[in-house]
């Protein structure tokens, strides 16, 4: 059987309204999936330093605590060390 004879035989109409619902449903389940995903607190804060100076920063309130690792030197917010935002003691 020659391509061209079995393309013509296949029935090639293409359902609008099925279409449309897919399509409609489709963009549902992208917009429950996204609203569903909140922010939570996973990733607020980062932690970056070298061997003497440590660094705190809260990604949501954009406070940073810093301190100095060097013995008898260097200076250290006197909340450094205190429990961050939703942490316990």
């Amino acid at each position: 059987m020659s391509p061209a004879k079995l393309f013509s035989n296949m029935n090639m109409r293409i359902d609008i309204k099925s279409s449309l619902l897919g399509l409609t449903l489709g963009i549902l389940v992208m917009v429950a999936v996204g609203a569903s995903s909140g922010s939570g607190s996973i990733g607020r804060y980062q932690i970056a330093g070298t061997a003497n100076h440590g660094l705190v920063l809260d990604t949501v309130t954009g406070q940073v605590w810093s301190a100095f690792f060097l013995p008898n030197e260097g200076k250290t917010d006197p909340d450094y060390f205190q429990p961050k935002l939703g942490e316990k003691k």
